[in-house]
């Protein structure tokens, strides 16, 4: 079990490392941020540390203005301080540090189960720029949307106001961005909320 727990930890830091590398190759450059790199704002209640057991409770707004991921009953923004996910829910199964090609200083990859936790330094904090989804443990808050659904299935929760561009489906709210990424067969294999950074 020890064994593979240690693979699966080699395994997430491998895909973090290709997410982050595979962005610089693009050579893209990050559109401007909203506000001033601030967090948007989270519930400051403690949390148990598994991410399996219910933390704070959050009510969710009855009309978002921006796409946010829950985890454990608490609600993730774009743009937040990682160090309130990280008080809230609990310490990450790892970490990954490597140069930006976006911004100035160094990217962090937080790993919890089933997502990565993307972030851009400011200020001497980091600020999460993109939530990944790396597997079928996990959903979209709004329709419960996971990798293997077929895109239809996000036609039905999120409706047809959305970018297309090879295989990635855009949909957008306020300054945020949920991608779910197709196959040729319209089945979903990955998934983001981000930041509209041009990555």
């Amino acid at each position: 079990m020890k064994k593979l727990y240690v693979l699966f930890f080699i395994v997430v830091l491998i895909l973090a490392a290709a997410f982050v590398l595979t962005a610089c190759d693009d050579g893209g450059k990050p559109a401007e941020l909203p506000g001033n790199g601030e967090p948007t704002g989270s519930d400051p209640g403690g949390a148990e540390p598994s991410i399996d057991e219910p933390g704070p409770h959050v009510d969710e707004p009855d009309e978002p203005d921006a796409f946010f991921y829950k985890m454990s009953n608490f609600i993730i923004h774009m743009d937040d301080n990682i160090d309130d996910v990280i008080n809230n829910v609990g310490e990450p199964l790892g970490k990954f540090e490597a140069v930006s090609c976006a911004f100035e200083g160094n990217d962090l990859v937080f790993s919890y189960p089933g997502i990565e936790i993307f972030t851009y330094p400011a200020g001497g904090n980091n600020f999460i720029h993109t939530i990944r989804f790396i597997d079928d443990s996990v959903r979209t808050t709004e329709g419960g949307i996971l990798p293997g659904d077929n895109i239809q299935a996000v036609f039905d929760v999120y409706g047809n106001d959305y970018s297309y561009d090879t295989g990635v489906y855009t949909f957008t709210r306020g300054h945020t961005v949920l991608e779910f990424l197709t196959e040729d067969d319209g089945s979903i294999y990955e998934i983001r909320y981000r930041l509209p950074l041009d990555l």
